[in-house]
């Protein structure tokens, strides 16, 4: 081959290597059943399979994936190996589209619900490639279009399936997340941001890792769903304990403290440790952030265009999932809602999580409809999660 493969991939028991540094179009699949014999032989069926990606241009392969099809991911094109099975005699080549892929990093596409998704070589755009049983072809289709500001240089690709999460780093350490159900055809992007760059993901038996730049060092961190705070430990005592160590990646940071499942402020570490104005059984110590939701402008079908009309927010209902916290904007700042209830047995326990909706009323007028009718703004650390929106507005005639 001339130089190591850019690209592997397993597909109808077969080995495919996907181009090399001197034959960087060609294709290698071994002999079936046995991944690391390439002797052609005498072209039988179950011998191996060699052959170059030539059309009316030169491109470079980039990554194989192996879903309904041998998917090739080239600099400039997309194309479909097909054969049932692949035999040197049955093998057929297909270009389906034009999109390309980056060519200066390796973007390994992953597969969501049977479409592969892959990063664009103009660094702007998340593409689906799709196979349609109608045209029995396949289509990319842009999954960021609108979301340009977001997606930059992606330099690598995760999917969380269980939370149905498409994780993108970028090449200047942002981070975007695309919330993708497709059946539903829900595509809704989000920005992350952290104390610091995120330079690489991966997903392994359904935990995606990052490899984050603080500080200047790279850190191997992951995601998860019970902690509300960055680059978090959680520890435990049996016996409540005020000074608690082991800080030492956080040396010299604010960071953000849950004890006893109450949130307690922020603190600063030093030597490794954070010491807490009341002992506590177990905390949980990382760095502080902030989220934010906001909706896109109400969709208003009235002459002389929605920002000509004065617009009322009547009142917004928040079905929410096992929420601790909330504040919402109705135009006079963020306010917490509270979920405590007056028959608390003790005030200062621990807020409890509250699962159902609830509905807030708002008052005035608003010239400006491109403006947002409500606002989630919280820098609180425990968990949040919004599951629908509904509001009820009224206009002028």
């Amino acid at each position: 081959m001339r130089g190591w493969p850019v690209t592997v991939c397993f597909h109808q028991d077969r080995l495919v290597i996907g181009g090399s540094r001197d034959l960087p179009n060609r294709l290698w699949l071994s002999r079936s059943g046995d991944l690391f014999d390439f002797d052609l032989g005498t072209g039988l069926d179950d011998q191996a399979i060699e052959f170059g990606l030539v059309s009316d241009q030169v491109n470079a392969i980039r990554a194989v994936f192996s879903g309904q099809h041998l998917q090739v991911f080239t600099s400039g094109a997309e194309w479909m190996v097909s054969g049932a099975p692949l035999t040197p005699g049955s093998i057929q080549l297909n270009r389906q589209t034009r999109v390309g892929s980056p060519v200066d990093r390796l973007v390994q596409p992953v597969d969501v619900d049977g479409s592969t998704i892959f990063a664009a070589r103009n660094g702007r755009g998340i593409v689906e490639f799709t196979y349609t049983d109608l045209q029995q072809l396949y289509q990319a289709n842009d999954l960021a279009l609108v979301s340009q500001h977001l997606v930059r240089d992606p330099v690598a690709m995760a999917y969380d399936q269980r939370r149905r999460l498409l994780h993108v780093a970028m090449a200047d350490g942002s981070l975007a997340t695309l919330t993708l159900y497709r059946a539903e055809q829900v595509t809704a992007w989000c920005g992350q941001a952290t104390d610091g760059l995120v330079r690489s993901l991966a997903d392994i038996e359904g935990t995606v890792w990052a490899v984050v730049e603080r500080a200047g060092t790279p850190r191997l961190e992951r995601f998860d769903e019970a902690l509300a705070t960055d680059a978090a430990l959680t520890g435990s005592s049996a016996a409540p304990q005020d000074r608690w160590t082991g800080l030492d990646h956080l040396e010299g940071c604010i960071v953000g403290v849950v004890a006893d499942g109450a949130p307690r402020g922020t603190a600063e570490v030093a030597g490794g440790a954070v010491t807490l104005e009341r002992p506590a059984q177990a905390v949980q110590i990382g760095l502080p952030f902030a989220h934010e939701v906001e909706p896109l402008p109400p969709d208003l079908s009235i002459p002389g265009g929605s920002g000509a009309a004065p617009l009322r927010l009547v009142a917004v209902t928040f079905r929410l999932l096992e929420t601790a916290a909330l504040r919402v904007d109705l135009g006079r700042g963020p306010q917490p809602v509270s979920f405590r209830r007056l028959d608390t047995p003790m005030l200062d326990a621990p807020p409890p999580a509250f699962t159902g909706d609830v509905r807030l009323r708002a008052i005035g007028w608003r010239r400006d409809a491109l403006a947002p009718l409500w606002r989630i703004a919280d820098d609180t650390p425990l968990p949040m999660t919004l599951l629908s929106v509904t509001t009820e507005t009224r206009i002028t005639d």
